[in-house]
């Protein structure tokens, strides 16, 4: 392919590596992209999740890929069903949007704004994008790129805190990584989130809650109800923090990772995922390798859930 430049290996997960515009632009196809968004201006409390992405990449596993001229994966065999893993799939890293620390003169409306219109325009080539986070206020620009080219999108979360607020939102510059959710809905970019692992008090004063927002703990494994397309939103700290303390806003009790991966493969399976994202990895030396392989196995799992194992769809570029 003429002008396009693929890196095999280079990326998280040993996965190639391209430009952003190579795939943007529809220069090369591709059925899944990840993209790194190292950006924690939506916290006013606990920042460090902009190095999420970095700790994702630098210690993730280094799968041993075949990659044909056209960028379609080979050469990975899980041993526990015998089967190859991600065969013909031509999944991408494609860096991150901004570097770290991000330039204090950019305004993180800015920043919202840039990764609407990405969203956008990667939707629009049939890629599923799955961004890695940074902070959790980053789902909220990106809900808005997925409603431009979809319409308005569901939202599955699993979040240890209810992340709404009732007060006036009308722009994304309003907006953090405790109350995204409200601005999505008063603006109708959202038709309605589902939150899972929900196991905090909300001050009186964000409600009332809206019939559009369900919050529960346990995850109900039963099929969908329509096909709209869906956001599916992974705050790490829906993780009890035994097992993943690496968040900034921990709470205690929580999923274990077993669980949280069989709930994210039954969503990836029973709905319309038409993106992923996973948030608020907290920088912290002692947990890195630990937080990497969390996340290394939740994009694994996103991943081939959507492209090896959902049935009766047929994926056309």
């Amino acid at each position: 392919m003429t002008d396009v430049v693929i890196r095999p290996g280079a990326g998280a997960l040993g996965l190639p590596a391209v430009d952003v515009d190579v795939v943007a632009s529809e220069a090369l196809a591709a059925d899944a992209v990840i993209l790194g968004l190292p950006f924690d201006a939506g916290v006013p409390g606990v920042p460090g999740q902009r190095h999420g992405p970095e700790i994702f990449r630098k210690l993730s596993p280094g799968h041993d890929w075949e990659v044909d001229d056209d960028g379609a994966l080979g050469g990975l065999l899980d041993p526990l069903t015998g089967g190859h893993v991600l065969a013909g799939r031509r999944v991408f890293d494609l860096g991150d949007l901004g570097g770290v620390p991000i330039d204090p003169r950019v305004e993180r409306s800015a920043y919202y704004r840039t990764l609407t219109g990405l969203t956008h325009r990667l939707t629009g080539t049939g890629a599923i994008p799955v961004f890695i986070g940074g902070d959790h206020s980053l789902s909220a620009p990106v809900t808005v790129g997925l409603a431009a080219a979809h319409g308005p999108v569901d939202i599955v979360c699993f979040d240890a805190h209810c992340d709404f607020s009732s007060r006036p939102m009308p722009t994304l510059a309003d907006i953090t990584h405790a109350d995204f959710l409200g601005h999505l809905l008063q603006t109708g970019a959202a038709t309605g989130c589902e939150l899972y692992g929900v196991r905090t008090y909300l001050p009186a004063s964000c409600g009332p809650l809206p019939k559009a927002l369900r919050c529960a703990y346990e995850y109900g494994f039963t099929e969908p109800v329509d096909d709209n397309p869906t956001l599916l939103s992974i705050d790490l700290d829906v993780i009890d923090p035994m097992e993943f303390p690496a968040t900034g806003h921990p709470e205690a009790g929580g999923y274990r990772l077993r669980e949280l991966l069989a709930a994210v493969e039954h969503v990836c399976r029973t709905r319309r995922v038409v993106a992923v994202d996973i948030v608020e990895a907290l920088q912290d030396d002692r947990e890195n390798r630990a937080t990497s392989a969390t996340i290394s196995a939740l994009v694994m799992s996103c991943l081939r859930t959507l492209l090896d194992d959902r049935q009766g769809q047929v994926r056309k570029k």
